[in-house]
C-alpha cells in the first residue's frame, strides 16, 4: 500500500508539470525527436528478431511445464523404492549411520535428495555403469560432508528479536531461520520393510527433473502437474477448513472429484481458535496471508512440499555455487503461510520476493483460472539479479522474456504446483468471481533474509516489471510467426 501511494505522488507530480502554462512544447517535442527514433528502432530490431527466432505461443506449456508420476509408476520405470535406496547405501556405506542421513536431509544440511536423484539419472544413460560403484562414491562424499553426524538433538537458531520492534515498526522475526524441517521424498520418512508397497510421494522422473532445472534456471520458473494427489488435497483443505457449500458439492457430482470443488469464502474462526495469535496480513484489498511457520499448522501442511524437494535442493545448490556463496551456507525455510485471494481481491503490483538467491513454491488447493488470481511471470528477469555485467545481464532477461509470445499466466489445479527463483518478477491477479475463493500455499527457501530490498528499490523494480510486461505486449503484438506449443503429454514423451 505504501509503494501504491508513493506511485500515485508521482502521477501527481507529473500531472502538474504537464500543466504547466508557460512550457514550449514545440520545443520540448523537438528534444524528444531522438527518443522516438530509439523507440522506432527498437520496434524495428524486435519485428527482425521476430521474424528470425519465432517465439513460442505459451512458453510455459511447451519448455517449463512436467507432470509428477505416483511411485509406484516411478519404481515401474527404474526409479528404486525407499527400501532399495536404504539397501544400496547400507552395501555402499557399511557402518554408516542412515537415521542420521535422514535428519540431515530433514533439516536441509546439503543436496542429499538432488544427489540421489542425480546419481539414478546417470545410471539411466550411461549403459554397464553399476548402482554399487556410484552409491559408494556418494556415499564418500556425504560421509565427507558429515552427514553421517548429524546429532539427535538440535540447537534452534533463535532470532535476536522477536515480534514487532516498538522503533521501525518491522517484524523482526519475519524471513529469519528459526529452524524449520522439511519432509523427505526419496528417502522416506523412515527405514521401510521391503516388500511393503511403495506409497511414497508422487514427484518427477529423473530425467524430467533434469529438464525441470535446466527450464528453472533459464526461464526462472517451472509448473508441476499433479505434485499432490487429489485425496491429499481434500486432506489439507479438511484441515485447514476450506470447505465448499452443500449445494456445489451436489452441482459437481459427476464433474468433478470432492477435493476440488469451489470454495465459496473462508471463515478464518476455526484455526483462530486454534492458534489465537494467528492474524492476517493484508496485502492488496481481499488478499489475506496466514503466516504459519514455526505454528501448529505448520506440522499439517509441510507435507505438501515433500515431492518437490529434490529439484528443490537441485535448484538451491545450483544458485549458490552462481552466486559464489561458501558450501557451509545453507538454505533455510523463510516462509510457510496460506494465502486466501476472496472473491473481487484486486492485483498485486509486480514484484520480487528476494533480491538474493531462493526459491518459492505454490501449491494450491483450488483451482487456480486466470481470472481466479493466476500468477503473472516475467520469464528470465531473475538475470536481473545475478552475478555479471548490466548487459549480459538484460541480454539473459531478453532472450528468455521474448521467447514467448505473451505474458504466462499460471493456471493450475488442485494439487498442482509452480516453482519459481524468488528474484523473478511476478505478480498475482486480481480474482475477478464474485461467489469463488482462491486457496493456496506458498514455501519459501531462501539462504538471505527476504525481501533484500528498501521500500523505494521495491518500487523501482515494481516499475521495471512495468515496462517489461509493455515491452513483451508489444513484442507480441508485432507481425510474425509463432511457434505452436506442443501438449504437456507430446513433449514429454518426445523426451523419453
Amino acid at each position: 500500500m505504501a509503494m501504491q501511494g508513493v506511485a500515485i505522488e508521482f502521477r501527481s507530480v507529473w500531472r502538474d508539470i504537464s500543466t504547466w502554462k508557460g512550457a514550449d512544447w514545440r520545443r520540448i517535442g523537438r528534444a524528444a525527436l531522438p527518443v522516438a527514433g530509439a523507440a522506432l528502432c527498437g520496434a524495428g530490431a524486435l519485428l527482425v528478431r521476430k521474424q528470425r527466432d519465432p517465439p513460442e505461443a505459451d512458453l510455459l506449456a511447451t519448455h517449463c511445464t512436467f507432470r509428477c508420476a505416483s511411485r509406484s509408476s516411478l519404481v515401474q520405470q527404474g526409479l528404486p523404492t525407499a527400501a532399495s535406496f536404504d539397501g544400496s547405501l547400507r552395501d555402499a556405506g557399511a557402518g554408516a549411520d542412515f537415521a542420521a542421513l535422514r535428519r540431515a536431509a530433514r533439516r536441509l544440511r546439503g543436496p542429499i535428495e538432488s544427489d540421489l536423484m542425480a546419481s539414478e539419472l546417470q545410471l539411466q544413460q550411461e549403459a554397464g555403469l553399476q548402482r554399487a560403484t556410484v552409491y559408494q562414491e556418494l556415499a564418500k562424499k556425504w560421509e565427507a560432508a558429515g552427514y553421517f553426524s548429524e546429532p539427535l538433538e538440535r540447537t534452534r537458531p533463535r532470532p535476536k528479536f522477536l515480534g514487532i520492534d516498538p522503533v521501525t515498526q518491522v517484524d523482526e522475526s519475519y524471513g529469519r531461520d528459526i529452524g524449520c524441517e522439511v519432509p523427505l521424498c526419496l528417502l522416506g520418512e523412515k527405514a521401510a520393510p521391503a516388500k511393503k508397497e511403495e506409497t511414497g510421494p508422487q514427484t518427477l522422473s529423473p530425467k524430467d527433473w533434469s529438464m525441470a532445472a535446466a527450464s528453472m534456471e533459464r526461464h526462472g520458473a517451472v509448473v508441476i502437474r499433479n505434485l499432490l494427489p487429489l485425496q491429499q488435497v481434500g486432506a489439507l483443505r479438511q484441515r485447514l477448513h476450506l470447505h465448499s457449500s452443500a449445494l456445489d458439492v451436489a452441482r459437481s457430482q459427476g464433474k468433478l472429484a470432492p477435493e476440488a470443488v469451489p470454495v465459496r469464502e473462508f471463515d478464518d474462526g476455526p484455526l483462530r481458535e486454534e492458534d489465537e495469535e494467528l492474524e492476517p496480513k493484508i496485502s492488496t484489498p481481499g488478499r489475506r496471508h496466514y503466516y504459519i511457520r514455526g505454528r501448529p499448522l505448520e506440522e499439517a501442511v509441510k507435507i505438501a512440499q515433500a515431492g518437490a524437494m529434490p529439484l528443490v535442493w537441485e535448484l538451491l545448490d545450483r544458485q549458490r555455487q552462481a552466486a559464489g556463496l561458501p558450501e557451509d551456507c545453507k538454505p533455510y525455510v523463510s516462509e510457510v503461510q496460506l494465502m486466501i485471494s476472496d472473491p473481487c481481491a484486486i492485483d498485486q503490483f509486480w514484484h520480487v520476493d528476494n533480491a538474493a538467491p531462493g526459491v518459492t513454491l505454490v501449491v494450491p488447493l483450488t483451482a487456480i483460472p486466470e481470472d481466479m488470481g493466476a500468477t503473472f511471470l516475467l520469464a528470465g528477469s531473475h538475470h536481473l539479479f545475478e552475478e555479471g555485467s548490466r548487459m549480459s545481464r538484460l541480454a539473459e532477461c531478453l532472450a528468455s522474456l521474448l521467447s514467448g509470445n505473451s505474458t504466462p499466466a499460471v493456471t493450475m489445479a488442485p494439487g498442482d504446483a509452480l516453482l519459481y527463483d524468488s528474484r523473478l518478477l511476478h505478480r498475482t491477479l486480481a480474482n475477478r468471481r464474485y461467489e469463488r475463493t482462491a486457496a493456496v500455499l506458498v514455501f519459501r527457501y531462501d539462504y538471505q533474509r527476504p525481501p533484500g530490498m528498501g521500500l523505494m528499490a521495491a518500487q523501482g523494480w515494481s516499475w521495471a516489471g512495468n515496462f517489461l510486461a509493455a515491452l513483451h505486449r508489444g513484442y507480441g503484438a508485432l507481425p510474425g510467426p509463432v511457434k505452436e506449443s506442443a501438449s504437456l503429454d507430446s513433449v514429454q514423451s518426445r523426451s523419453r
